[in-house]
């Protein structure tokens, strides 16, 4: 394969903190440079958090890297602002998006598309599935090696979560029958609550953009499910580990008996977890009409890069490794056929997160995303401190409105 440059060429890769991914990212940049002796690659990463404040400052101080790590919800802002490229097809061995689209799962490339564009390929195509650490289970007596057993509805959660759940005789936890994710940035949180918003009819925006994360729909799912944790005396913030390198700490190291996570987490699992885990779908409001999570974390190339087609090239060599990025990072690349792969008959769970991404929906798109993100973070913050759910939710809808008043 040629190159086609004339000259040399420096790509500089940037993404957000994930060790598995960057160790096979530049295991792929080493064979890429093998082919091709000319291509040279420099590589950055920072914690989600960080990632994107950094990213746009280099943006805006003219040092865009060339390739870069995007969530599918910031893709009409960046678009909008002219970041991100246009996919060239022909860099990548195709002629049309059509044929493309062709080589992936239906819809994988949808949260990747603006007005019939394609601006990017996802390296995760993802949904949220259930982890249940079954030597814990075992030990009160429940096997969730049984799918009979496994928790249906949300009310089975919380049940169960009391089952499994430790304390010590002064009443504190020694291990967290369930928690939700605390302490880190809007998307975490949003990876959590879209699934549920969606079970419960919930919109963040209605058809005219206007806030309905207050709607009566919003206020009964929040309470049923992330303000119910507090109130039953299960979980809360008080209670996890913050680390935004492994946002699952407390599941990682034994600490909790179950978690909502992509298919992506095992290999940070502790070896003793790593042994023990089961995957099951997540729990459901109506569990005859199943509602999840549908993201994608993609890679995609900058308008600034002066080595775009090359980039491209990249690319498309990186991605199409769908068996490598499987069994290296735990990320799914959405090439069709995934799931029947030597590499997917070898990942616990991968039947359930292919049957469960076909009850998936992207978030919400908005230029404002991470505003709005943020808004609905800060109120599960103040439920969680004893702010009712409808005034909490009251004030997110404001937030939300200034903030797209403002744009």
């Amino acid at each position: 394969m040629a190159t086609g440059l004339a000259n040399a060429a420096e790509l500089k890769i940037w993404h957000h903190t994930y060790p598995p991914a960057e160790e096979f990212i530049k295991q792929k940049a080493a064979e890429y440079t093998k082919l091709h002796p000319d291509v040279t690659f420099q590589f950055q990463s920072d914690p989600h958090g960080d990632y994107e404040v950094k990213l746009l400052a280099a943006i805006a101080a003219g040092e865009a890297p060339d390739l870069i790590n995007v969530l599918d919800y910031l893709y009409p802002k960046f678009v909008s602002k002219g970041i991100l490229a246009e996919a060239n097809l022909p860099a990548m061995g195709v002629k049309t998006n059509e044929e493309l689209e062709a080589l992936y799962s239906p819809g994988a490339l949808k949260g990747l598309m603006i007005d019939n564009k394609i601006y990017g390929l996802p390296e995760e195509l993802n949904t949220f599935a259930l982890f249940m650490n079954k030597e814990h289970f075992a030990e009160v007596g429940i096997d969730v090696t049984d799918k009979a057993n496994w928790p249906k509805s949300w009310d089975d959660l919380f049940a169960m979560a009391k089952k499994v759940q430790k304390k010590d005789d002064s009443g504190n936890f020694t291990r967290l029958g369930f928690n939700w994710v605390f302490g880190l940035d809007g998307f975490w949180y949003a990876m959590e609550y879209w699934p549920i918003l969606n079970q419960y009819g919930c919109e963040v925006l209605d058809a005219a953009g206007k806030a309905t994360i207050n709607s009566p729909q919003c206020v009964a799912a929040f309470t049923d499910t992330w303000q119910r944790l507090v109130t039953d005396g299960i979980g809360g913030p008080d209670y996890a580990t913050v680390n935004p390198v492994n946002a699952l700490q407390d599941f990682s190291d034994g600490r909790q008996s179950m978690m909502m996570a992509g298919i992506w987490s095992p290999p940070l699992f502790g070896e003793d977890v790593k042994k023990n885990y089961v995957v099951a779908p997540i729990p459901q409001k109506d569990p005859a009409n199943p509602k999840t999570l549908l993201y994608n974390y993609s890679m995609t190339v900058t308008q600034a890069s002066k080595n775009q087609e090359e980039a491209w090239r990249f690319l498309r060599f990186l991605t199409s490794d769908g068996d490598g990025y499987l069994r290296h990072t735990g990320y799914v690349t959405g090439l069709k056929g995934w799931e029947k792969s030597e590499a997917a008959k070898d990942t616990i769970g991968a039947d359930i997160f292919a049957d469960q991404l076909q009850y998936g929906t992207y978030y919400w798109r908005s230029l404002t995303w991470n505003e709005e993100g943020k808004a609905i973070k800060d109120a599960i913050e103040q439920m969680m401190q004893g702010t009712s759910v409808q005034e909490a939710l009251d004030q997110a809808a404001k937030q939300i409105d200034f903030v797209r008043s403002q744009n």
